[in-house]
């Protein structure tokens, strides 16, 4: 039970602080931090560093495949430790933000830059929340899960 109520708090949580955001920074921008972090409003049509931009439904097809196969990993790795929820929900939480961009808009909203790495993609919510779900899975998985022995 409380794998599925972890889920049903945080991805919500996730998309909503992630579409909130976008919002709010749709055509700004503005330094946050001088010579660190700014607002810097722009439109992705492609993935990180803009690679496969203008291919829609490949990314939409990417996306969707990657989701599905979360998902079928969730379901049948049936974990019900905390530190592997949050991190399973940050994923789906992140690639939803962005699919949700990509289905209605065609490109995502990104505004996050980092002023020291002018090279760096500019990013948003979800796909930090991507990156962090990663290392935290990662995580889990290198140094705390073990496996059940069978009898």
């Amino acid at each position: 039970m409380r794998k599925w109520l972890t889920k049903c708090i945080v991805i919500p949580i996730v998309i909503l602080i992630d579409l909130i955001t976008k919002i709010l920074f749709e055509g700004q921008y503005f330094v946050l931090i001088p010579k660190l972090l700014s607002v810097y409003s722009h439109h992705n049509t492609g993935a990180a560093w803009g690679i496969l931009s203008g291919k829609l439904w490949l990314l939409l097809t990417i996306t969707i495949v990657f989701l599905v196969a979360i998902l079928l990993f969730d379901w049948f790795f049936k974990n019900n430790n905390l530190f592997y929820n949050i991190s399973i929900s940050l994923i789906i939480g992140g690639a939803l933000g962005n699919l949700i961009d990509r289905i209605f808009l065609g490109y995502v909203r990104d505004f996050i830059r980092f002023e020291f790495w002018p090279s760096f993609p500019i990013f948003n919510i979800a796909d930090s929340c991507l990156f962090i779900g990663a290392v935290l899975l990662t995580i889990y998985i290198l140094f705390f899960y073990k496996e059940k022995k069978k009898s």
